[in-house]
C-alpha cells in the first residue's frame, strides 16, 4: 500500500503535470488530421471523383482567408504556360486587390512570368461548382473538362482542359491547425491531375493553335499560415503512362517540426496510389539567383505501400521563378534584416531532371526526363537549411 508520503509525491507530480499540460495547450498549436487523410484508400474508392463543391469556393470570414485556382500546360510545340487566379493577391496580401498569374515560357528561351493585380470589385466565384473570374478573365467547369481564358497585355490564353483521369483529394481535402473552432485550415483538392489541353496560346500578340497535357488544382486556407507551416516542397511528372504529384510539408516548431509526406500515382487511366508512407530527402542546397535565400538542388523521393513502390531522383537544371514575398512591400534593407532575424519567405518554381524507377504489380517503369518542381519558403531565416523532422505517424 501506498504511503501518505508516497501519496503526496504522486498527487504533486500529477498537479505539475496539468499546469504543463495546460501551458502547452495554450502555447502549442496542435494538427487535427481529417480522417481518411493517411490510410491509402482502394483503388476503385480512389477513382470515384469529386463533387462540384470540392472545386468551388471555399469561403472564410477572416482577415488570413485565401483562395486559389491553379492550371498549367506543356504543349506539343515546347511552349508551357502556368496560370492562376487568387483571391486576394498573395504577393500582397494587405491591399484590397485580388491578381491574376500569367506565365508563359517559349521554346527558344523566353519568359513572361507575371502577376497581375486588380481591384477586389472585379472578383467574383461560385459556391457551387468552379466558376472564378477577375473581370473578363475567367476559369469555369467541373469533370470531365474546364475552360481557362486569360489575357494580359500581348499574352492570351482560350484553352480546354478535358480530364484523363478523375479528381483526387486527400480525405476531406483539409489538414487543420489548432482548435476546430477557429477554423485555421489548409486546403487541396487536384481535379485535374491528367488533362488533355487544347485551344489557342497567343504570346507577343500572334496567336497559335496549341495541343499538350495540362493539371489543374486548387488550394485555400485561413489563419495565419506561417505560424504553422515552415516550408514544402512539391511537384509532379507525367510520362506517356505514369501521372505522379509529390509533396513534402513541413510544419513550424509550434506544430512539432513534424513533416507530411505525400505521393499521388495513377497509371494509363486509374489512379492506383495515395499514400503518405514516403520519404523526402532534400540536399544540396544552393543560393538563389538572388542571393536572397537557399533552396535544395536535389530531391530524393521514395515510396511503397501494397504493390507500388518507387524511387526518384530530383536534381535542379534552372531557377525559372523566384518571388521575394516582401521586396514589394518593405524596403530591401528591412526585407533583408527581417530575413536574417525573423523569416525569409520565398517562392521557387525549378526545371529539374529527374530518374529513377516505379513498380506497380507486375509492371516496372524506368523514368528518365525533365519536370517542374516547387519550394515554398515561409518561415525560415535566410540562408537557413532546415534539419529534417520527424515524419507524421501513419
Amino acid at each position: 500500500m501506498i504511503s501518505k508520503k508516497g501519496l503526496a509525491l504522486v498527487l504533486e507530480n500529477l498537479l505539475l503535470a496539468a499546469v504543463v499540460r495546460a501551458w502547452y495547450t495554450r502555447n502549442r498549436t496542435v494538427q487535427i488530421i481529417p480522417v481518411g487523410m493517411l490510410g491509402s484508400r482502394s483503388v476503385d474508392d480512389l477513382n470515384q471523383g469529386l463533387r462540384p463543391k470540392d472545386d468551388a469556393l471555399h469561403f472564410y470570414d477572416n482577415r488570413f482567408y485565401w483562395e486559389w485556382w491553379y492550371f498549367d500546360a506543356h504543349f506539343d510545340d515546347g511552349h508551357r504556360c502556368v496560370l492562376e487566379l487568387q483571391y486576394p493577391n498573395l504577393t500582397n496580401m494587405l491591399a484590397k486587390e485580388c491578381a491574376m498569374l500569367f506565365n508563359v515560357y517559349t521554346p527558344d528561351g523566353r519568359e513572361y512570368n507575371n502577376i497581375v493585380p486588380f481591384p477586389q470589385s472585379l472578383w467574383r466565384a461560385s459556391a457551387e461548382t468552379c466558376d472564378v473570374a477577375i473581370g473578363d478573365n475567367t476559369i469555369q467547369g467541373y469533370y470531365p473538362e474546364y475552360r481557362v481564358k486569360f489575357k494580359h497585355d500581348g499574352l492570351a490564353c482560350d484553352l480546354l482542359f478535358e480530364n484523363l483521369l478523375p479528381g483526387w483529394t486527400r480525405g476531406t481535402g483539409e489538414v487543420m491547425f489548432g482548435r476546430p473552432e477557429k477554423h485555421q485550415v489548409f486546403g487541396w483538392v487536384v481535379a485535374q491531375p491528367r488533362a488533355r489541353v487544347s485551344g489557342t496560346l497567343t504570346v507577343d500578340g500572334v496567336e497559335r493553335e496549341v495541343t499538350g497535357l495540362g493539371y489543374h488544382d486548387h488550394n485555400w486556407g485561413s489563419g495565419f499560415l506561417p505560424l504553422y507551416v515552415s516550408h514544402w516542397i512539391w511537384g509532379r511528372l507525367s510520362t506517356d503512362r505514369l501521372t505522379m504529384i509529390f509533396a513534402d510539408i513541413s510544419t513550424t516548431r509550434r506544430c512539432g517540426s513534424i513533416r507530411i509526406p505525400l505521393v499521388f500515382l495513377a497509371l494509363d487511366d486509374r489512379i492506383v496510389l495515395e499514400s503518405s508512407r514516403a520519404d523526402c530527402v532534400a540536399s544540396e542546397y544552393m543560393k538563389d539567383s538572388r542571393g536572397f535565400q537557399v533552396y535544395p538542388s536535389r530531391v530524393d523521393f521514395s515510396f511503397g505501400e501494397r504493390d507500388v513502390s518507387g524511387d526518384l531522383h530530383f536534381a535542379v537544371l534552372r531557377e525559372l521563378e523566384m518571388v521575394n514575398t516582401l521586396e514589394e512591400k518593405l524596403p530591401g534593407w528591412l526585407v533583408r534584416g527581417l530575413g536574417n532575424i525573423v523569416a525569409g519567405p520565398a517562392y521557387y518554381r525549378f526545371l529539374s531532371s529527374y530518374q529513377g524507377w516505379v513498380k506497380v504489380g507486375d509492371i516496372n517503369l524506368e523514368l528518365d526526363g525533365e519536370t517542374h518542381w516547387e519550394y515554398m519558403v515561409m518561415s525560415l531565416k535566410r540562408g537557413k537549411i532546415p534539419s529534417p523532422g520527424p515524419k507524421m505517424p501513419v
